[in-house]
């Protein structure tokens, strides 16, 4: 018995053809020689790399891997797969985003306030939902995903991380710190990614 490995490409037709969407033509694009667009793979990358050193060190349960660092693998791994083979086709990331909401929802349901899950996961899928629209070309302007992965990105930063690490009693190891260093650089990632986003062709 062999398994079929897909790419990234024919996991989002297959998905799109099963939910009897017409794939549209392409909107955007994501080029390597673009800063924005090599920045925020860098911080992929570099997330990818944290997550594997501290897990490496901590290591975890097998749902605990295939959760916090397998998810973010494949997310990862979408976005190079596309901007390197399909650079315009921007659209075929939506797959990677949806890996990487799927990981922050699940990360989502460990908070000790519900309140706090519940606003969250609405803000995942209104991510995952804005994101899509406006890589398949439903929203016909980009800067609205901006705001969206920068307001969250300031907030972890200047508000959760220095309640949480910066300024916490007893004072957090800096080797603990590695997750949530490497969830700002996806959301910084995916920032660039947004800002790298070139033209759009109708």
């Amino acid at each position: 018995m062999t398994i079929e490995l897909k790419t990234p490409e024919a996991l989002l037709r297959g998905f799109l053809r099963k939910k009897k969407i017409n794939p549209m033509k392409p909107t955007y694009s994501l080029h390597i020689n673009n800063q924005f667009t090599a920045l925020g793979l860098g911080m992929m990358a570099a997330a990818v790399l944290i997550r594997i050193v501290y897990f490496a060190v901590e290591g975890g349960s097998v749902g605990t891997l295939l959760v916090h660092l397998l998810l973010p693998v494949l997310a990862a791994v979408t976005f190079f797969y596309v901007v390197l083979k399909h650079a315009d086709h921007a659209e075929y990331t939506a797959l990677g985003v949806l890996f990487g909401v799927v990981f922050f929802i699940i990360k989502a349901f460990t908070f000790d306030s519900k309140l706090h899950t519940i606003l969250c996961v609405i803000l995942y899928l209104t991510v995952l939902t804005l994101y899509g629209a406006t890589v398949f070309g439903l929203i016909p302007t980009k800067k609205l995903l901006y705001p969206l992965f920068g307001l969250p990105l300031l907030y972890h930063i200047f508000v959760e991380d220095m309640q949480l690490y910066v300024f916490a009693e007893p004072p957090v190891p800096y080797f603990q710190w590695l997750p949530e260093i490497s969830v700002l650089l996806i959301m910084a990632g995916l920032l660039c990614i947004s800002l790298g986003l070139e033209g759009k062709r109708v």
